[in-house]
């Protein structure tokens, strides 16, 4: 703001200020309520009383306000006077300074329009002044104070002439002082009055010095130039075009705001010129395009905001669309090289975005796109582009101009469409690589081909639904076949182009799986000979035109006819493939018909040995050496085949199934790499799945009001919901409500709730007068979250499983979805694409009774404990499609590989069983998997990225439902951050912004602790704090020091207490050597309930739930098992190994011995079993839990000693207390607490492992070679000073354990967080300590709340180790360092 506004804003807002009080004044005097009224004494003579105080009040207000005004107006005459007449300078100066003292402190309201007209003429006459520089000044001042307080002043001055007498002052340029007051006062009149400004040549003036001025008043010029540019006029083009040179230049200063406002005026002018072809030669002539293209390259050191970034880039389209000259100069610069950088980040990348990839990434993209098309027309498909023919000429005559243009943007278009673009980017790259493909010869199309299969990337997109979209890829097709013939035509059959063809050719005789979906491009009206036969707004014929006037209806219906593009297929099929030999009648592969017969055998033969040969065979034509491609391989019915096989329940063929990848004793075939067939899954789920990616560009927070289901503010936007009862329901009322506002996010269950109140039939007698009534009502009436008791008592008395059924477009609704879930879901069905008046169209739900179904529970399988292996993927997914078969394999496959230990022991044990092994010793397996990255699908993890960036991801809920139900059944296809930063949205409710950061930090609540009291100390804390969202931290008790640090080491303090002996909760306690079990805490069984040990595991949940959701490191060595537990997995007697060697491995031998006898016992053999030398008797062996002696695990007259004859049941009752019924008390307790922070079922979307990092930290501290790179050296160090040089190898040769403790004394606790060093925040610092003695006689000393070491300069390497490590050593536990 200048300087000269200051003063009337200031006034300004002080007026405001009164205005508001004296509102609220009168507010507070009328607006009582009844009950105030019914409540006060002699409520008549006291409303009398206050009435006339308050007229009273007002009265004198408005006298004072009349005396005021009039006191202005004689003061503002007696001014006037004194420059109306032929006064002296002096005198009229005077006059000016109190003019301007009064202007600068009245308000509008002081200052009538017709004194504002009588002394705009004076002003203007007296700013024209000859000679005194000072009345110059101060005339021009007073008309930018007029034009402050009284913006109609402005017309005034322009009909005296006001502008062009500023102008003439401003380019006379005599004082220094009077031109920057002109440039303010024109600044202001610019705002009102703008074509004004621009007919008098105020552009040109404000410019015509602009280096002589500072770079505010720089900005001051260039805001009148761009009020100017806002309101351009349509006639005329001379007084703003006669800017552009300047203009031009200003591009290249170094100021932002200055370039930003430059910017904005030619974005605004080329807007202007579009139509006229020699008014964009005459932009493109100044060096306008160098500059452009150098702002808008990412490389560049000026930063735009992403409006003027992509309004730079829509200037060029509009330049590139009717200027050669331009044209040519955008190729000469290498604009393609840009536009690569500029594409590359819309590839939905992982991590965080680029700083411009904000809100409106999709209009850049777009914009970008739109300029490609521009500069690569084609004339027979692209009539509507300007000077398609002379582009065409230049295209033809430049042929490395087009290959530089290949090599650069192909790759990245094929790259964006891959990653799942909506449908109308998906058009705009296609649009540009049907062009590329059409500029090169057939030498050139080889050479930019040949690194990428393009072959496949077709066939991907013919699973595309629209009909513009296969358009293109036939043109495509047909351009490469026409060029290159014979190379293409194998690669297009293997891939699957040939059958996409076909199935355009004739719908009904489609691809079986691959591209079922052609059957959805019939035209609703056979009649009609257009794709769309209503009108479409935004149809794909028009997306990317650069004229905005053809937006006639006429214009807005598709251009596109379906017999067009199956004329467009024939001709292909006819003339490349028909007349082509080696192409089969039927298009396929040698390879795909054996498939296909394989696959027909699997799903008709019944024994196990047939099954088992075919599955041989199967994987091993998967596994050869011939290359089978992602269409054979699903075109094929293999996948369909596999999950009918093992869909069936039987446990043998889950079993046959995994031990074809597990190298197993007793298989008769080869086993095969789990790791090929993962990935031959993995490329074909990214070619067939079409989970949409939904961004909400233009949304923006706003505060909305729900209706439904609760009665409540929201910061976000409601949609518009009429209830409406399903024709033919007579049980149901109608719904007595209007229109609703519905919380997006709500489920259909609490839907349900506010709803059956409303419609029930019984609802007049059950149902309580309040409730019925949806208006005036409370929050807490309308927006409870389960029925009232009276309406519940009705339901559960009439049929306890009642519900009602929700419908949409006649479709029932998945009452898992939220409502915004639904509509979504349903909208990109019926349009594959959502629009931006989803929120403010009326959508009509309908609802009736629904029907009660007995649901089958799912087959349970011995070797895999998890029941969710063949539960439901998700409505989002449809059944006995590619994509849910894929899914359903890969699902089988992680569990296969998960379980691979427990596949392997049983498998182990039966040979063993069956004589093939003879020593107890080979039972044992091993568990050597293959790692769980191999299970990330790339496409899908980078579409979740990019859908939990959007606005509206601030709940799961408010994104697509494939994203929470592929994570709830298949998390192990996204990578661990992807799911990191789920589980922080969905469990913690932290959304990522579009800059990575959390868009709401939670607050913070300071806890005073003792040290000597720890366990104390948390319990009191988790009394307090457990269920609130806010972050702790610490500050112990007589010390100096709060934040992180010491919050770290509390956390740390808490997980050495839980380890201590004694504590009654872990196996291994009663020796009093806890702290060495090597294998990890597992609890310890207990057949009674123990109150205190049960309080402990209470306490032990909260902790953990709170050091996850604080983002906090709890160093306690919990075994892999006890992880699994807290992740809801069952445990088998395969488990025990991991947390106790010696008896898990006992029992699976004795099991081994119990099958072993079973097997001889079949054919009659009753031979004499040893352990390992020994009768199972003589090992003494009671009924009493290994362990624990005190633990009785059955009693009676067979239940004495363990012999052959009850050993098996042993083993059942021994593996019961060990992991089921012995610590389920813990757990549960464990659990309740755990809950009490956030759910703990947000916890199953990792494995054991992950969690492991998640609550303890990194295991690995730092790798030598990054650490230079992630310390920061400050205050007297650099990474080149001696001291740091010596320090970095000091801890470079840490072992692990004094790497602990390192990094505990920095940071307090033990381990880094999840990212290692690179994650901490603040960064870890060294800095130089200043010691007022020795330096070798100081020690190292931290300030742990900001990760900050303070060392002293030592003399030499290894005094420096030895300062080290006694302060890290012997500062534990303490601040007395810092």
């Amino acid at each position: 703001m200048s300087p000269i506004e200051t003063p009337s804003t200031s006034t300004t807002q002080a007026h405001d200020h009164d205005h508001d009080m004296e509102t609220s004044s009168s507010a507070s005097g009328s607006g009582r309520t009844d009950e105030d009224k019914d409540s006060a004494y002699g409520s008549c003579d006291s409303d009398e009383i206050g009435d006339v105080d308050h007229r009273r009040h007002r009265h004198a207000i408005l006298d004072y306000q009349r005396q005021r005004l009039s006191s202005d107006q004689a003061k503002f005459k007696s001014v006037l006077s004194n420059l109306s007449e032929e006064t002296e300078e002096s005198a009229q100066q005077e006059a000016l300074r109190e003019l301007c003292e009064m202007l600068s402190f009245c308000t509008d309201s002081s200052l009538s329009s017709l004194m504002a007209d009588s002394l705009s003429p004076i002003l203007i006459k007296l700013a024209s002044h000859e000679s005194n520089p000072e009345i110059m000044l101060l005339s021009i001042r007073a008309l930018t104070y007029l034009c402050d307080i009284h913006p109609r002043s402005s017309g005034f001055i322009v009909r005296h002439n006001g502008i062009t007498a500023l102008c003439q002052r401003l380019l006379a340029f005599e004082y220094e002082d009077v031109a920057e007051q002109c440039l303010q006062a024109l600044e202001k009149i610019s705002r009102e009055q703008p074509l004004a400004c621009l007919q008098s040549g105020a552009i040109m003036a404000v410019l015509t010095f602009i280096d002589f001025f500072s770079t505010s008043l720089q900005r001051v010029a260039l805001s009148t130039v761009v009020n100017i540019c806002q309101k351009l006029p349509s006639e005329g083009f001379s007084p703003f075009m006669d800017a552009v040179p300047v203009l031009c230049k200003l591009l290249q200063y170094e100021d932002n705001q200055l370039v930003e406002h430059v910017a904005n005026c030619l974005i605004k002018i080329a807007e202007r010129v579009q139509e006229s072809p020699e008014m964009l030669d005459e932009l493109s002539k100044h060096g306008l395009i160098h500059q452009v293209a150098h702002l808008i390259d990412l490389n560049s050191h000026t930063t735009l905001s992403h409006s003027v970034h992509t309004g730079l880039i829509g200037l060029l389209v509009k330049l590139a669309s009717g200027s050669m000259l331009a044209v040519n100069t955008l190729f000469d610069l290498n604009i393609s090289s840009i536009l690569k950088e500029t594409l590359s980040i819309y590839d939905l990348s992982h991590g965080m975005p680029s700083p411009r990839t904000v809100d409106g990434q999709s209009n850049q993209m777009h914009e970008v796109l739109k300029l490609l098309i521009q500069l690569l027309p084609v004339v027979a498909r692209n009539q509507e582009v300007q000077l398609a023919a002379e582009k065409t000429a230049f295209l033809v005559n430049h042929p490395d101009l087009v290959k530089k243009f290949g090599n650069d943007l192909l790759p990245v278009l094929i790259e964006v469409v891959d990653s799942g673009v909506d449908l109308y980017m998906c058009y705009g790259c296609l649009s540009v690589i049907d062009k590329l493909v059409y500029y090169c010869n057939s030498d050139m199309l080889l050479d930019l081909l040949k690194s990428t299969n393009i072959s496949r990337f077709l066939a991907g997109v013919f699973t595309r639904k629209d009909l513009h979209v296969l358009m293109l890829a036939l043109n495509i097709s047909d351009t490469i076949l026409q060029k290159n013939h014979d190379v293409f035509v194998g690669p297009f059959v293997k891939e699957g182009v040939l059958f996409a063809i076909d199935a355009l050719i004739v719908p009904e005789k489609s691809s079986q799986f691959m591209f079922s979906t052609f059957n959805d491009i019939h035209l609703s009206n056979s009649s009609s000979k257009k794709y769309v036969g209503k009108e479409v707004i935004r149809c794909l014929c028009y997306s990317f035109d650069v004229n905005k006037s053809s937006s006639t209806p006429e214009s807005r219906n598709c251009k596109l006819e379906l017999e067009s593009v199956q004329t467009l297929a024939k001709h292909i099929r006819t003339n490349y493939f028909d007349m082509n030999s080696s192409t089969s009648e039927t298009g396929m592969t040698p390879i795909l018909e054996k498939l296909k017969s394989l696959s027909s055998e699997l799903s008709s033969i019944m024994t196990q040995e047939d099954h088992d040969h075919v599955l041989h065979q199967i994987m091993s034509i998967l596994n050869g050496k011939d290359v089978i491609s992602t269409f054979e391989f699903v075109e094929s019915g293999i996948t369909d085949s596999l999950v009918g096989y093992l869909s069936n329940g039987e446990c043998s063929r889950l079993e046959a199934f995994g031990r074809l990848f597990l190298s197993c004793t007793n298989q008769p075939f080869d086993y095969f790499s789990l790791s090929g067939f993962i990935s031959k899954l993995q490329s074909a789920l990214s070619s067939v799945e079409g989970f949409p990616v939904v961004l909400n560009n233009s949304f923006k927070h706003r505060n909305s009001y729900a209706t439904v289901p609760h009665r409540r503010c929201t910061t976000y936007p409601c949609l518009k919901v009429l209830f409406v009862k399903e024709e033919g329901e007579s049980t149901l009322t109608d719904y007595p409500g209007d229109i609703q506002n519905v919380d997006p996010f709500s489920d259909f269950e609490a839907i349900e709730t506010f709803l059956w109140p409303k419609v029930s039939s019984n609802n007049n007698k059950d149902i309580s007068p309040s409730a019925q009534s949806p208006s005036d009502k409370s929050q807490h009436e309308v927006g409870q979250t389960s029925a009232p008791k009276s309406s519940k008592g009705a339901i559960e008395h009439e049929n306890p499983s009642q519900k009602l059924s929700f419908y949409l477009e006649g479709k029932e609704i998945d009452r898992g979805l939220t409502i915004y879930q639904a509509i979504i879901s349903q909208h990109i069905a019926e349009h594959d694409t959502i629009n931006g008046l989803l929120w403010n169209q009326l959508h009509k739900i309908t609802y009736k009774r629904s029907s009660i179904l007995e649901k089958s529970s799912p087959p349970t399988f011995t070797p895999f404990p998890s029941h969710t292996l063949f539960s439901e993927i998700g409505s989002a997914v449809e059944k006995s499609t590619p994509c849910h078969n894929i899914l359903f394999l890969l699902r089988i496959l992680e569990a296969v590989n998960r379980f691979r230990f427990h596949l392997m022991s049983r498998e182990r044990i039966s040979a063993f069983s069956e004589g093939k092994i003879g020593n107890l010793d080979d039972v044992k397996a091993t568990n050597e998997g293959i790692l769980v990255n191999e299970f990330v699908n790339t496409r899908l993890t980078e579409k979740l990225e990019q859908q939990m960036r959007d606005a509206l991801a601030i709940s799961k809920g408010g994104m697509p439902s494939w994203c929470t139900q592929l994570m709830t059944s298949c998390p192990f296809l996204f990578s661990f951050d992807a799911r990191w930063k789920y589980f922080k949205l969905a469990a913690l409710g932290k959304h990522q912004g579009q800059n990575g950061q959390n868009d709401s930090p939670m607050p913070r609540r300071k806890f005073l602790v003792n040290r000597n009291q720890i366990l104390e100390s948390a319990y009191k804390m988790m009394d307090l704090h457990a269920s609130q969202k806010v972050v702790l931290e610490v500050k112990y008790d007589e010390e100096v020091g709060t934040g992180l640090g010491p919050t770290l080491e509390f956390f740390t303090l808490v997980g050495n207490e839980f380890q201590k002996p004694g504590m009654g909760m872990w196996r291994g306690d009663n020796s009093g050597i806890i702290d060495s079990i090597p294998l990890g805490l597992f609890p310890r069984p207990s057949c009674t309930s123990i109150t205190e040990v049960n309080k402990k595991f209470v306490l032990l949940g909260q902790m953990v739930a709170k050091a996850l959701h604080d983002g906090r490191v709890l160093d306690i060595p919990f075994s892999k098992a006890f992880y699994k537990l807290i992740l809801g997995q069952e445990l088998t007697m395969y488990d025990i190994q991991s947390f106790d060697a010696g008896l898990g491995k006992t029992l699976v031998e004795f099991q081994a011995l119990v099958e072993r006898k079973k097997y001889l016992e079949k054919f009659g053999e009753n031979l004499e079993f040893e352990f390992r030398g020994t009768k199972i008797e003589d090992l003494h062996l009671d009924f009493t839990l290994p362990g624990c002696p005190d633990y009785i695990l059955a009693s009676g007259p067979d239940k004495e000693t363990v012999s052959m004859t009850n050993l098996e049941e042993y083993i059942k009752l021994v593996v019961d207390a060990t992991i089921n019924s012995g610590i389920m008390k813990q757990m549960e307790a464990f659990k309740s607490g755990f809950n009490q922070v956030f759910p703990i079922k947000n916890l199953e979307i990792f494995t054991d492992e992950e969690l492991e990092r998640l609550l303890c930290g990194e295991s690995e501290t730092w790798n030598s070679n990054q650490l230079s790179d992630l310390i920061k050296f400050d205050h007297g160090y650099t990474a080149s000073s001696p001291p740091i040089i010596h320090f970095l190898e000091v801890i470079q040769e840490f072992d692990y354990e004094q790497q602990k403790a390192f990094v505990k004394f920095v940071t307090g606790a033990p381990r880094l967080p999840i990212g290692g060093l690179a994650s901490l925040n603040p960064k870890l610092t060294i800095v130089r300590k200043l010691c007022d003695k020795v330096v070798d006689a100081d020690l190292p000393s931290v300030m742990t709340c900001a990760n900050y070491l303070k060392l002293p300069p030592y003399s030499s390497k290894e005094m420096m180790k030895e300062k080290l490590l006694y302060a890290i050593t012997e500062g534990q536990g303490s601040f007395h360092l810092s």
